[in-house]
C-alpha cells in the first residue's frame, strides 16, 4: 500500500532534503534528491573530463551540469529520471536513475564507449596533467605495454625506431638520438614521467641509455610543443611513462640472452598496502655493441637500473614519492692502441602532491636530479683511475611546479608556474668552470569544447638568466565530423634555448689548432609548425589516420669561423646563422582480420637546409612499418609478432671545411655519400608454458642488412628469454 503526502508535505520534505547532507540519501518516488556520479571510459576505465551531463524531466526542463577534471559531477533528479551524458570522442549514452537510490559519491558510475576514431591513448600536458586524445588536436603516437613486451627492446631507441617517422640517428662515438620531422638530439625533448632526462647540460642526450624498465607507455608527440612542455620541443617530444602501483602483490621477473653479448634480466615489486601503494623495479642490461661502432672485441656497454614509486592517498588528495637511478659503462675503440671509455651515474626524483582547491585540482611538484659523466682512456678492457686523459663533468637540476586544472563551464583550464635552477659543472669545459641558470616559466592553456568541435589555445612565457627570454603560442582545432570522421589542425611555436656550452664553451685544442668560445649572445632558436589531418574509423576493427606537417626552424646555432686569435690558432663560435624546413605526410592504419591485429604505417619527409638547399643529413625520404599480431589457443596460449621496418636511403652530409672536428669528413662540404636503404625483419614468439611462465624466441634483423654508411645498424640478433608472473589473488 502506498501512502499518498499532501503537497504541503512533500514540499517540507523536499526542502529538509536540500538541506540535510546528501551521503546516505534515499530517493523515494516523487521525491527530488542529488546524484553524485563518476564518467570514466568504458576502455580504461579513466575518467573522463569535461563531460555534459543532462538530466530529462517529464515538464520539459532540463538540468545541466558537466564532470569535473576527476570525471565527477552532480546533478538534481527524481526517481525515473534519465540521464543523458555526452563528450567529445565517445557515443552518448543514457542511464535511469533508479527509485532506491543512495546519492553517495559515485554512487552512479557511467561508463562511455570511445569512438574508434579516437585511440584510448593519453598524453601529458601543461603542469604534468594527463589528458586524452581526444581532447588534443595533436598528432600523438603511443607504444603500450603489449608492444613493448612484443619487441623485447632492451633500450627506449630499439622501440621508437620501429614507428614510422621517427629514425634513429647516430652520435659518434657512442651516442644515439631519434629524428622526428626531421629534428633530433637537442631538438627532441625526452622525458620520464614529464621531467627531463639527465645529460642534457653537458650534450650527452642519449635515448640508448633509458630502459624500459617498469614503463606503462611510450608518448611520441609530433611537432613543436613547447607550450606544453617548453624547451627543446622544435622536432615532438618524447615521454616514457612509469607504471603505476599494483593493488594485489604483483611480482614479475625477466631473464633473456641472445647474440652480440646480448645479457638481461630485471625484478619487480608491485602491491597497494591499506592505502600505500609502491613499485620497486630493478634491472640490468650488457651487450658487445656500442652505437656508432660494428667492432667487436673491444666495444661493450654495459647499464643497471633501479627504479621506485610509492603512491598514498591523504583523503581527497593523494601524494606521490618517485626515486630512480642508473649507471653505465661504454667501452669503444679509439685507434689500433687505445679504448675509450665513458662512465655515466644519474639519479633523480619527484615529490608531488595532488587534490582539491579552489574549485579545481592543484598539483605541486618538486623534482632533483643529479648527473656524472666522466672520459678515460686506457690500452686495456679497462680504464685508468686518476689518468691524465680523464674529463668529469657533473650537472645538477632543482625544479619546482605550482599548477592549477578546473573545469569551467564548455572550457577546461590549465595554468601554472614553473621555476628552475640548473648548474653545469665542466672544468677546463665552460668558462670559470661551472655555470648557473634561473629559469621561470608561466603557461596557461584552454580547452573549448563546442558541440562536436574542441578549441585549444595556450601560451607559454619562458625567461632565463642565461639568455634572456620567449613567449610561444599554440592553437589548434578537432571536428568530430561524424561518428566515423574526425578532423584535426594545429599551429605551434616551438624554441630550442641555447645550451650552456652553446653560451659558455670556451675549449682550446692546440694539436689541432683551434679554440672555440662561447657567445653570450646567442638567441634561442624557433619554428612555427603547421598540421592537418584526419582519421577515418568506420568500425572499431579498422581506422585510416593521415597527417601532412610543415615545419620552419629559424636562428639555428651553427659553428662560425671568426678568424685567428693572437696565437695564430683558428677560433670558432656558435651564432644563430642557419635556417631548416621539414615537411611531409604521415599515414597509419589499424585494421582487425582473422582475428590477426594489422598495424602499417608510411611516412614521407622533405627535410633540407633553407641556407644552403642541402638536404639534413642521414634523413630518409621514405619510412614505412608493417606489423602483424595474432593470439593463437595452444597451450596456455601463443602469441606471434613479425614486423618488417624500412628506412629508405639518405644523402650524408659532410661537415664544412675549417670546422673543429677531426676524422674523414672534416674538410668535405656537400653530399659525400649516400647511407644505404635498410629492410629490417623482426619477430618474436611467446609461449605462455603455466598460468605464471612464459618462454620467448626472437630475432632482430633476421634479414642480415647492413647497409652503406648506416652506423646505428647492428648484425642479426637471435634471443630467448623467460618471464615469470606471479600475481596474488585474493
Amino acid at each position: 500500500m502506498t501512502t499518498r503526502l499532501a503537497p504541503a508535505a512533500r514540499r517540507l520534505l523536499s526542502l529538509a532534503a536540500g538541506l540535510l547532507p546528501v551521503t546516505g540519501l534515499v530517493a523515494q518516488e516523487g521525491q527530488s534528491t542529488v546524484v553524485h556520479g563518476r564518467v570514466m571510459s568504458l576502455a580504461d576505465g579513466a575518467p573522463v573530463a569535461g563531460a555534459h551531463v543532462r538530466a530529462g524531466r517529464s515538464a520539459a526542463v532540463a538540468v545541466r551540469t558537466r564532470t569535473d577534471e576527476t570525471g565527477h559531477f552532480h546533478v538534481s533528479v527524481r526517481r525515473g529520471d534519465t540521464l543523458f551524458i555526452r563528450a567529445l570522442g565517445f557515443r552518448e549514452s543514457e542511464a535511469v536513475v533508479p527509485g532506491a537510490f543512495t546519492s553517495s559519491r559515485d554512487s552512479l558510475r557511467v561508463r562511455l564507449e570511445p569512438l574508434a576514431t579516437v585511440l584510448p591513448v593519453f598524453t601529458t600536458t601543461a603542469g604534468l596533467r594527463v589528458i586524452r586524445a581526444s581532447d588534443s588536436p595533436r598528432s600523438v603516437s603511443v607504444i603500450d605495454r603489449r608492444e613493448i613486451d612484443a619487441v623485447a627492446a632492451v633500450s627506449a631507441n630499439q622501440l621508437l625506431r620501429q614507428l614510422p617517422g621517427l629514425q634513429e640517428l647516430p652520435a659518434p662515438p657512442s651516442k644515439t638520438s631519434i629524428a622526428i620531422r626531421g629534428f633530433d638530439d637537442s631538438r627532441v625533448l625526452v622525458l620520464v614521467d614529464g621531467e627531463p632526462v639527465s645529460g642534457s647540460l653537458i650534450e650527452s642526450r642519449d635515448i640508448g641509455r633509458l630502459s624500459t624498465v617498469a614503463t606503462e607507455r611510450i608518448e611520441v608527440t609530433k611537432g613543436p610543443g613547447s607550450v606544453e612542455f617548453g624547451s627543446d620541443a622544435l622536432g615532438g617530444v618524447i615521454n616514457i611513462v612509469q607504471a603505476a602501483p599494483t593493488s594485489a602483490l604483483t611480482v614479475e621477473g625477466v631473464a633473456r640472452q641472445g647474440g652480440l653479448g646480448r645479457e638481461e634480466a630485471t625484478l619487480g615489486v608491485s602491491q597497494t598496502v591499506g592505502r600505500v601503494g609502491y613499485r620497486v623495479n630493478g634491472g640490468w642490461r650488457q651487450s658487445d655493441r656500442v652505437t656508432g661502432y660494428h667492432a667487436a672485441g673491444a666495444t661493450f656497454n654495459r647499464i643497471y637500473d633501479l627504479k621506485s614509486d610509492v603512491r598514498v592517498p591523504l583523503g581527497a588528495w593523494t601524494a606521490r614519492l618517485d626515486v630512480q637511478g642508473a649507471q653505465e659503462r661504454q667501452r669503444f675503440p679509439l685507434d689500433a692502441n687505445f679504448n675509450g671509455f665513458i662512465d655515466n651515474r644519474g639519479g633523480q626524483g619527484f615529490g608531488e602532491l595532488q587534490g582539491p582547491a579552489l574549485g579545481g585540482r592543484v598539483r605541486m611538484r618538486a623534482f632533483g636530479q643529479r648527473f656524472q659523466y666522466q672520459y678515460r682512456q686506457a690500452r686495456g678492457l679497462l680504464p685508468i683511475r686518476g689518468s691524465a686523459d680523464s674529463v668529469e663533468q657533473r650537472e645538477r637540476v632543482n625544479r619546482y611546479l605550482l599548477a592549477y586544472t578546473t573545469v569551467a563551464g564548455d572550457h577546461a583550464i590549465d595554468a601554472g608556474v614553473q621555476h628552475a635552477r640548473r648548474t653545469l659543472i665542466a672544468p677546463t669545459k665552460v668558462d670559470g668552470d661551472s655555470a648557473q641558470e634561473l629559469v621561470t616559466e608561466l603557461f596557461a592553456r584552454d580547452a573549448w569544447t563546442l558541440g562536436d568541435v574542441l578549441v585549444t589555445a595556450g601560451a607559454r612565457h619562458t625567461r632565463s638568466s642565461l639568455w634572456g627570454s620567449t613567449t610561444n603560442p599554440s592553437l589548434g582545432m578537432a571536428w568530430q565530423a561524424t561518428p566515423a570522421v574526425r578532423l584535426r589542425a594545429n599551429v605551434a611555436r616551438g624554441f630550442r634555448a641555447p645550451g650552456f656550452k652553446e653560451i659558455r664553451y670556451t675549449f682550446f685544442n692546440p694539436a689541432g689548432g683551434y679554440e672555440i668560445v662561447g657567445n653570450p649572445a646567442l638567441r634561442p632558436e624557433s619554428s612555427w609548425s603547421t598540421g592537418a589531418g584526419g582519421t577515418w574509423a568506420p568500425s572499431p576493427r579498422f581506422s585510416l589516420d593521415v597527417e601532412a606537417y610543415r615545419n620552419d626552424v629559424d636562428d639555428l646555432v651553427d659553428w662560425s669561423f671568426r678568424g685567428n686569435n693572437a696565437a695564430g690558432f683558428q677560433q670558432y663560435a656558435n651564432v644563430n646563422v642557419a635556417r631548416a624546413r621539414t615537411q611531409g605526410v604521415e599515414s597509419s592504419v589499424r585494421a582487425e582480420l582473422f582475428g590477426t591485429d594489422i598495424l602499417a604505417g608510411y611516412d614521407w619527409l622533405h627535410a633540407f637546409n633553407l641556407n644552403t638547399g642541402l638536404p639534413l643529413s642521414r634523413r630518409a625520404s621514405h619510412t614505412a612499418r608493417l606489423r602483424l599480431s595474432r593470439q593463437f589457443a595452444v597451450r596456455q596460449g601463443l602469441a606471434t609478432d613479425v614486423s618488417a621496418r624500412y628506412t629508405g636511403g639518405a644523402a650524408l652530409i659532410g661537415i664544412p671545411s675549417g670546422a673543429p672536428i677531426t676524422g674523414a669528413i672534416a674538410t668535405e662540404q656537400g653530399i659525400i655519400g649516400r647511407q644505404g636503404a635498410l629492410l629490417s625483419l623482426d619477430v618474436q614468439l611467446r609461449l605462455s608454458i603455466t598460468r605464471d611462465a612464459e618462454l620467448s624466441l626472437g630475432g632482430n634483423n633476421l634479414l642480415g642488412q647492413r647497409p652503406a654508411l648506416w652506423t646505428p645498424a647492428f648484425d642479426r640478433q637471435v634471443y630467448a628469454g623467460v618471464r615469470v608472473l606471479f600475481v596474488r589473488t585474493p
